[in-house]
This record gives structure tokens, C-alpha cells and sequence, in this order.
């Protein structure tokens, strides 16, 4: 009887387990200074040589991982021509400025992480901004074909997300949500103001437009699709951040950010021992059943 009730406590903590949400949590960028913010979180050595810091970020029981793309020679695309690799992102690198790259490379990590939580940021102006976007998505013009309701990205030879040149999950997000059909940002955004508003170096706002029809609003749409579809997503969304912020100051309103995140979806996330106790409870309730189905009266837990 002892060894048939550990086989069931077993399976049950195998069952809770492959319940639990995902502790991973992914932050993406594009353009400065949101590449240069994210670095601390960024397991490449290249790019990040002073070390991830993302493992169990300030104890709050998730690993924080970030990606994001690099601009050769000097690190800024604003002086380069539009199309070269200076404007778009070195190759190899992550989040090239480009549809096709930023699919496959946006669905490659999700498969990765399962993250509970995907953050997507870019460059928003020239302003000291820290702009919460509301919404995604919705956009029109390409009449029957969604990859025309997206600019063109100036780069390769194809230079808008078509259906065949992009993951088959980015097109089922730009083809479902357009014309009017929009996804709701999944962050805190109360709780985001709250912690990033005090620092008073930037202006923190909530955007109830969409982040636009170029690269930035396709980032936001995929974290919030991938949000829709993702049972153990539980916080999605963008935000577009002014380079009139230091590189210091982009990275203080990030960790505010991300601690106001991680505090929230913990509320939502069963601890460890609940889920234990919970797995206790559904072994007991298994031998029981086990029991009465074999006939024999349940020994009463005292």
C-alpha cells in the first residue's frame, strides 16, 4: 500500500509540475536605447561581457533573459542610410529591423522560454518618453493581403511580412488583428506608472493609440498574440522609450518596470508549496478512488 501511495504522490507532483507556469521571463529591443538598457539580461558574452544578472532577477523567483540586435560600426543607426546594416542590425545578431528576422527570431525564443512574462520595447523619439502602449494591431490599406497594411522596412528582398516569408504564427497575428481588430496591452500598467513615475527624469505615459504599422507595432502585436494564445502567459505588452534618456536612466525605469511585472504575475502564480499541497491532496483523493474501486474501506487521514 505504502509503495502504491509514493507512485501516486509521484505521478501527482509530476501532474502539478507540468502545470506550473514557466519562470521564464523574456524582455526584446530594438533600436537605442532599448538595446543598450537590456543588456545586463542578455546571455551572450558579446554582448554582454560584464555578465547576466538575469538568474532569479531581484528574488523574485523568475530568470530574466533579454534580446536584441547591435549597430556596426558605432552603435548608431541614425547616421547610417536606410537599408544598410548600421540602420537595421548587424546579421546574426537578434531583432534585426526587419519583418522576416523578427518573426523567426521573435517565435525561436518563444519556443525557448515559454515565458510568463514578454516585454517588447523600441525607440519612440527624441524625447526623455517612457510611453506605455494600450493597444496593438488593428491596422488596414493592404486591402485582402496583411502584409500591406505594414511599411515597407527598406531591407532585403522582401521588405514586408508576407505569408510567405514570415513564421506561419506572425502571419495568423497580422491577418487576425487588423482592420480595426485590436489586442489590449496584458501589463500592469497601473502598477508601471506607479513604480517608474517617481525617478521624475522621464515622462511616463499611457498611449492609447497603437504602437504604428512598422516594426515597432509588429514587436507589440507578436507579444500580445503570443500572450492570446499562451495559456501560461501571463503579462504581455510595449513600450516605446524616448532617447533623451541616458542609457542609466533607460535602465532604472526598466528594472522599475520589470519588478511592478514579475510582483504582478506573482500574485497570479501558486507558490511551490501550494502546488506540493496540492499535489498531496489530488494523491490522496487517487488512492481513495483506487480503494473503493477495489472495495476496500479508506483508511481515514488523522
Amino acid at each position: 500500500m505504502l509503495q502504491s501511495l509514493m507512485s501516486v504522490v509521484i505521478a501527482a507532483i509530476a501532474f502539478a509540475s507540468a502545470h506550473r507556469v514557466c519562470a521564464d521571463v523574456v524582455m526584446l529591443g530594438y533600436w537605442p536605447p532599448t538595446n543598450e538598457m537590456l543588456r545586463p539580461w542578455s546571455t551572450n558574452p558579446l554582448q554582454n561581457p560584464a555578465g547576466w544578472q538575469g538568474q532569479n532577477w531581484g528574488g523574485l523567483g523568475h530568470d530574466v533573459y533579454s534580446y536584441f540586435p547591435e549597430f556596426p560600426p558605432d552603435g548608431d543607426p541614425t547616421n547610417d542610410p536606410g537599408g544598410s546594416l548600421g540602420r537595421v542590425g548587424s546579421v546574426g545578431s537578434d531583432f534585426q529591423v526587419d519583418y522576416q528576422d523578427t518573426s523567426f527570431d521573435f517565435w525561436r525564443i518563444m519556443d525557448q522560454h515559454n515565458p510568463v512574462a514578454v516585454i517588447t520595447f523600441s525607440w519612440g523619439g527624441g524625447d526623455r518618453r517612457w510611453e506605455i502602449e494600450a493597444v496593438e494591431g488593428g491596422h488596414s490599406g493592404g486591402g485582402s493581403n496583411p502584409a500591406f497594411d505594414w511599411v515597407s522596412d527598406a531591407y532585403g528582398s522582401a521588405t514586408h511580412p508576407t505569408q510567405a516569408t514570415i513564421d506561419g504564427r506572425s502571419w495568423n497575428a497580422i491577418s487576425t488583428y487588423r482592420n480595426g481588430s485590436r489586442l489590449s496591452t496584458q501589463l500592469p500598467v497601473q502598477d508601471i506608472l506607479d513604480a517608474t513615475t517617481g525617478f521624475g527624469f522621464a515622462n511616463v505615459f499611457v498611449d492609447q493609440n497603437t504602437s504604428g504599422n512598422y516594426l515597432s507595432g509588429f514587436m507589440g502585436l507578436h507579444g500580445l498574440y503570443y500572450n492570446s494564445i499562451t495559456v501560461d502567459n501571463l503579462a504581455a505588452g510595449h513600450i516605446h522609450v524616448g532617447s533623451g534618456l541616458s542609457v542609466t536612466q533607460a535602465t532604472m525605469l526598466t528594472e522599475a518596470t520589470l519588478a511592478a511585472v514579475l510582483v504582478d504575475i506573482n500574485r497570479q502564480i501558486p507558490e511551490p508549496s501550494t502546488l506540493l499541497l496540492t499535489a498531496a491532496a489530488l494523491a490522496i483523493i487517487l488512492t481513495r478512488r483506487r480503494q473503493r474501486h477495489a472495495g476496500v474501506t479508506p483508511t481515514p487521514v488523522r
